[in-house]
């Protein structure tokens, strides 16, 4: 290649993000990578912001930090604008608009901004019934991990990975801990099922947790005016020890595609790519990690977007390969063609999730008893009777090697 080092621009400073801008250096192309994060951090292990218990100590930001390094990021052949924010995009033209009033000209372009917690309102209003957090980022997990320290009672509103995995770690802390899923039975009935859930749900009762459903739990989430979303009186959960107790918020996400806008994306669930995780009609622009939603190739019609964190770094990977290939390098490209698989554990049960099970029309336990998940369950997911997923649940690894003979059947394309 001759002339100017060609500019490729990564917003997202995550690790598909990393993952991508990794890719494209690998193949040697020569081209200048710049990184734009609206965090004040490189990147960093987000699944473990809820994983370990700290002791408390002024220093409790810098082990959080530490603990949470990613391999990699430290690297100085990336240009890293953190802190700056990439509020519009010309896709046309090839153009970012900055926070800073600055512009970025780019010739090729990842989108992986990923996505941020869903709130029940928009602004920052503070609540007069409770004191609300999310946590997505680093900076959350210091103020969270400190409320954690200093408080005896947590509610948390919502039932999925963060909220399971808060739950547990509060509990690690001392805390009292209420959890509300008013649009379910229990813990990820929208990935697994009600009868899962339910067991999930018996398993964190079990534990000491006061989980609300239903109507319960509606009574007893806000708007940040402190008003009942259920229309109901104002009620202190159980074991509030203080007039605004700590309430968590981890009722989903929201995708980051608005500074998107104007380019005429397909943008109603994150931004839509091919395999390839290229943007259709934008040569050289691609999207990776949470933000991007892709043709499954697992078996159902519509694209999926998935959040997990290998997820994140196997698109990247797509990404950054399908980027370098775009500027002419042989990169080895391969299109989307996995089961994508995640792991969560609360109250010392070990969750794992493979495959898509949110595509299966049946459901079948292979292995064990929902009555006593900590024994361990093995169960398969299936779509016109051909396994699309499958969920292991186990205290131990008592049926390790019959779980990874079930994924070795997980239907692919």
């Amino acid at each position: 290649m001759t002339g100017a080092a060609l500019r490729i621009g990564i917003v997202g400073s995550g690790i598909a993000g990393l993952r991508a801008a990794q890719s494209v250096l690998a193949r040697e192309t020569g081209a200048r990578i710049t990184v734009f994060g609206d965090e004040a951090h490189r990147t960093y292990n987000r699944p473990g912001l809820t994983k370990k218990r700290y002791p408390p100590s002024a220093g409790l930001g810098a082990a959080l930090t530490e603990d949470l390094r990613v391999g990699g990021a430290e690297t100085g052949a990336l240009d890293w604008r953190l802190g700056t924010r990439v509020e519009a995009a010309d896709l046309r033209d090839g153009v970012l608009h900055l926070s800073t009033g600055e512009t970025f000209a780019y010739d090729g372009l990842v989108v992986a901004s990923g996505v941020r917690p869903r709130t029940t309102a928009a602004g920052g209003e503070e609540c007069a019934r409770h004191v609300h957090r999310t946590l997505r980022g680093l900076d959350d997990a210091h103020s969270v991990h400190r409320e954690l320290h200093r408080r005896e009672a947590v509610t948390i509103a919502g039932a999925g990975f963060v909220a399971c995995e808060l739950a547990s770690l509060a509990a690690e802390y001392g805390c009292d801990v209420v959890m509300l899923e008013a649009r379910g039975h229990g813990p990820f009935e929208g990935v697994l099922g009600e009868d899962v859930a339910r067991a999930l749900a018996r398993w964190v009762t079990a534990h000491g947790v006061t989980l609300l459903t239903g109507g319960d739990a509606e009574e007893l989430l806000c708007d940040r005016s402190g008003r009942p979303s259920g229309g109901g009186r104002p009620a202190s959960p159980p074991g509030v020890a203080s007039e605004r107790p700590l309430f968590i918020e981890a009722i989903g996400s929201v995708p980051n595609v608005e500074w998107l806008d104007g380019n005429g994306l397909d943008l109603s669930d994150g931004v839509r790519v091919d395999a390839y995780m290229r943007v259709p009609g934008h040569e050289g622009v691609f999207a990776a990690g949470d933000v991007a939603r892709y043709p499954d190739p697992w078996g159902a019609e519509n694209p999926t977007r998935m959040e997990f964190w290998k997820n994140a770094i196997d698109t990247g990977n797509i990404a950054g390969k399908a980027l370098a290939s775009s500027l002419g390098h042989e990169a080895g490209t391969s299109g989307i063609a996995y089961f994508p698989s995640t792991a969560t554990e609360m109250f010392g049960l070990r969750l794992q999730i493979a495959g898509n099970p949110r595509n299966a029309d049946s459901v079948e336990i292979v292995r064990g008893d929902l009555e006593r998940p900590g024994d361990g369950v093995l169960v398969a997911y299936l779509r016109e009777g051909v396994t699309v997923g499958a969920a292991y649940l186990d205290e131990g690894a008592r049926f390790n090697r019959l779980y990874i003979e079930l994924l070795k059947s997980l239907r692919t394309r």
